[in-house]
């Protein structure tokens, strides 16, 4: 089997080696080949100029540069769209997601064209974040049919069912959701397993601010409104 991961990054200079050094680790023991495509958002610190050295001394690696800084969702949607292989997963520059645990996910592809990994826990969250995931889950349920423990951390997908999905959030928290949802009406089938989480070493979460929170509302709600008033998502 062969796998792109993709891996954003925005001003990770003090993560990025380490994370890329377990990802090559962790893909190696499962994967007879693999890739991981770093999209590196317009970052002000050493970022970029780490990736393409990891780049040059690891042939997996991929480094895409931003011309401009487009979010996370944004950089997510770069890497779908450049990942060459026929399994696709991605994760945090902060390494939240050990690849090692793909093992857990793997053996339920049999039944499934994507495996979508629910947090054990939320370690190393603020009360807010908290607060914020909780009620993002609840919305999304509410909204949607697609009935999830956790729809923004970590999914293992086969391509075609991101290949079919015209993705119109460009939000950090509704790009994925929005990708399941899709998959979801299309007939893909999803399945549901829980996974570690491990809280960020170094540096800052930026998905708990103001302005992703506010961002990831309206495309939800926008993708809810255009849903509900269409016969089908092709219409979309």
């Amino acid at each position: 089997m062969r796998i792109s991961a993709i891996i954003p990054a925005f001003d990770e200079e003090k993560n990025i080696r380490k994370t890329i050094l377990r990802s090559i680790e962790g893909l190696r023991s499962l994967f007879e080949q693999f890739e991981i495509i770093i999209v590196d958002d317009a970052s002000k610190d050493e970022t970029g100029r780490i990736a393409d050295a990891l780049a040059v001394e690891h042939s997996e690696i991929t480094v895409i540069h931003n011309a401009a800084n487009v979010g996370q969702g944004g950089c997510q949607l770069i890497g779908f769209e450049n990942a060459k292989y026929e399994l696709v997963t991605h994760n945090g520059m902060d390494y939240p997601f050990d690849f090692s645990d793909l093992s857990k996910m793997l053996p339920l592809l049999e039944n499934a064209d994507i495996v979508v990994a629910a947090r054990s826990r939320r370690a190393g969250y603020s009360l807010f974040r908290k607060i914020v995931s909780v009620t993002n889950v609840f919305l999304i349920q509410f909204l949607f049919p697609l009935r999830l423990r956790d729809y923004n951390f970590v999914q293992l997908f086969r391509k075609d069912a991101i290949d079919t999905a015209a993705i119109n959030a460009r939000s950090a928290g509704f790009v994925i959701p929005e990708i399941l949802i899709r998959a979801y009406d299309a007939g893909f089938r999803i399945k549901e397993i829980e996974i570690e989480y491990h809280a960020r070493e170094h540096g800052i979460a930026k998905s708990g601010n103001f302005r992703v929170i506010l961002d990831s509302a309206c495309d939800m709600l926008k993708f809810w409104w255009k849903r509900r008033n269409t016969s089908g998502l092709k219409q979309c």
